[in-house]
């Protein structure tokens, strides 16, 4: 269960990919017939180059976001028990 909570929304983004991928097999159904599976196959990685140079751009943007928030929390806490230490050497 602890797997699945940590991992659910990976299986759930390959299992909405893998499906939108059969959806698309399936609408494309006619031209496949008409032309072959290499149209399918063209139509599907034509654009994946730039859809995946786009999402490695969103994740370095998020995990620098994250690092600039987590490291302005973790200076606040320093100074914080800094201030602690402080108070409880004058005690």
């Amino acid at each position: 269960m602890r797997h699945l909570r940590r991992w659910g929304a990976v299986y759930l983004i390959a299992a909405l990919f893998v499906g939108s991928w059969i959806g698309q097999a399936i609408a494309m159904q006619p031209v496949i017939a008409d032309q072959g599976w290499s149209e399918f196959w063209a139509s599907t990685l034509e654009n994946w180059q730039s859809e995946f140079l786009q999402l490695v751009v969103q994740a370095a943007l998020l995990l620098g976001a994250k690092h600039v928030m987590f490291r302005a929390d973790a200076e606040d806490l320093e100074r914080i028990e800094a201030k602690l230490d402080q108070l409880l050497d004058r005690s």
